[in-house]
């Protein structure tokens, strides 16, 4: 089958790879859409996310859907012919984290696209049949691949314990902070405000629901957001951005005894964090780690279009264009969002 590999940082070539053969609990999936990810762009520049090396030729991609072709014999008959989503992070089932409900962050998970484990930029996935989700009737390839960030989203939003009404700052207005925005929108948030350094993104967020977004590039954020709120601050702020300052400012622009979910991903081992500011506050602070449980909500607020993924859908590619797919999102061109990598 073809598929992409990478081979260093922006280096990225289609060859032919071994089709996979479903072993007794998988499903073969035939990939028919696959979400270019902001974890995806870190190791196709760096070839890494922290201590996330890649060593080896490796296929990206972990957000994905397809029509299920086959499956083994004690997998669910019922999945061959049907177009699901998949949920990529295969748990090991026993560790304590699995057994507690927490396999979102089970030190065993096979997670496609992060080394050393194959991804999904490829033609054929074999995958455990329990983390297939069959969608609606209807529902395209391309959102049926996006549940995974619109699951990642619905988990921020829950770790947030959003109250109607409160107000809520999400910083990085890229595809995850987009679809944080519509997931508070809908769960009760208040005012919403947004950040970042691209304008088109900053219009985008207004499209999502964001009603105050500022370019952090020309604007002192931490300033305008205390104003915006008469010095208070907000009751929620989401990191949503792929970088180190974001943490931080999260802490500066959070209301004392606020609450900040950090779910974007710098890239780096270690980012700098205002330990003073967020003691002097009492800051409920929680990291966001994937999702777990999230992917029958996450269908069935996109099959109700409670998130509009047509505001986030800006790009589609064809296998053999991925290359050139990724210098796009590497490069921020063409007022993109999200690119699909459409087979």
């Amino acid at each position: 089958m073809k598929a992409v590999l990478w081979f260093g940082p922006r280096d990225l070539r289609l060859v032919e790879v071994d089709k996979p053969t479903p072993r007794a609990h998988e499903a073969l999936i035939r990939i028919e859409s696959v979400g270019l990810c902001g974890s995806d762009l870190h190791y196709y520049e760096e070839g890494r996310i922290g201590n996330a090396i890649i060593r080896d030729p490796l296929i990206l991609g972990h957000e994905y859907a397809g029509t299920v072709e086959a499956v083994g014999e004690t997998a669910d008959a019922s999945l061959v012919g049907k177009r699901v989503a998949v949920e990529p992070g295969i748990p090991c089932g026993v560790c304590e984290s699995c057994r507690t409900g927490h396999y979102n962050v089970c030190p065993d998970m096979v997670f496609p696209g992060g080394p050393p484990h194959q991804g999904a930029l490829c033609e054929y996935m074999a995958v455990h049949s329990g983390y297939c989700f069959p969608v609606p009737e209807g529902m395209n390839p391309a959102a049926a691949a996006l549940i995974e960030p619109v699951a990642v989203a619905v988990h921020t939003v829950e770790l947030a314990r959003l109250r109607p009404g409160e107000t809520v700052a999400v910083l990085g207005l890229g595809p995850i902070g987009l679809l944080i925005a519509q997931v508070a929108r809908f769960s009760g948030a208040g005012r919403i405000f947004g950040t970042d350094l691209l304008d088109y993104r900053i219009e985008a967020g207004r499209r999502c629901g964001i009603d105050v977004a500022v370019n952090a590039r020309r604007v002192d954020t931490v300033a305008a957001l205390l104003e915006a709120t008469n010095g208070r601050g907000v009751d929620v702020a989401i990191d949503a951005a792929r970088s180190s300052d974001t943490p931080a400012l999260a802490c500066r622009v959070v209301r004392p005894a606020g609450r900040c979910v950090l779910t974007g991903i710098s890239g780096q081992e270690c980012d700098p964090f205002p330990v003073n500011v967020a003691r002097r506050k009492e800051l409920q602070i929680q990291w966001c780690r994937r999702f777990r449980h999230d992917f029958p909500r996450a269908i069935d607020l996109v099959a109700s279009g409670k998130v509009d993924l047509s505001l986030i859908i800006t790009h589609s590619f064809g296998l053999e264009q991925t290359p050139e797919a990724f210098e796009l999102v590497s490069r921020a061109q063409d007022n993109v969002l999200k690119v699909s990598i459409d087979l």
